[in-house]
């Protein structure tokens, strides 16, 4: 009796998948996760970040690592029309000091990602709102961004911005005020 060349397929693909998956040691082995206390939960990051108005947050992060053993979190900020961002440093540090205080989850070990997309006429710039923040390098903005900007804070092991940040997971920032202002 033969099977039939889906059936080999099947079993080729389910063997060679488990066989993936079960060999050496796992990425997510050594990097810090769901630390019993300190910090706190994504849930509760969420909610503080949602009370700066005019802006909508999107905050993701603390799964486990990918395939290079990364980890980190992607905060998207858009501005609400009518609004600004008048104080870039205080919401680039809050933002990275909240990610950082999130204690389930991993600890980010690569990059904590922000991205702003704003009116293109309010002329904000995420990275160099970090750079004046310290918390990363001054560099020249990206011609034609149309309003969308990036910032990528380092939180390798030794980096400025890790050594900056302290132990994981951190202290949970003050949600801060005026931010934001109607235009």
């Amino acid at each position: 009796m033969s099977w039939p060349r889906r059936g080999i397929l099947a079993v080729v693909v389910v063997g060679a998948t488990l066989g993936l998956t079960s060999c050496g040691p796992s990425k997510a082995d050594g990097i810090p996760h769901d630390a019993p206390s300190g910090g706190q939960t994504l849930s509760e990051a969420r909610s503080a970040v949602a009370m700066i108005p005019g802006l909508t947050i999107d905050f993701q992060g603390g799964e486990g690592p990918n395939i290079k053993g990364n980890t980190g979190y992607d905060i998207a900020v858009t501005v609400d029309p009518g609004y600004r961002i008048v104080d870039g440093p205080a919401l680039v540090t809050f933002l990275t000091e909240s990610a950082w205080s999130v204690r389930d989850g991993y600890l980010p070990n690569a990059q904590i990602s922000l991205t702003v997309t704003d009116d293109p006429a309010n002329g904000f710039d995420v990275a160099k709102a970090a750079a004046a923040a310290e918390w990363i390098e001054p560099r020249d903005p990206v011609p034609d961004s149309d309003g969308f900007t990036v910032a990528n804070v380092d939180t390798v092991e030794g980096s400025p911005a890790r050594v900056r940040l302290g132990d994981w997971p951190g202290e949970v920032p003050a949600v801060p005020t005026g931010v934001t202002a109607a235009r």
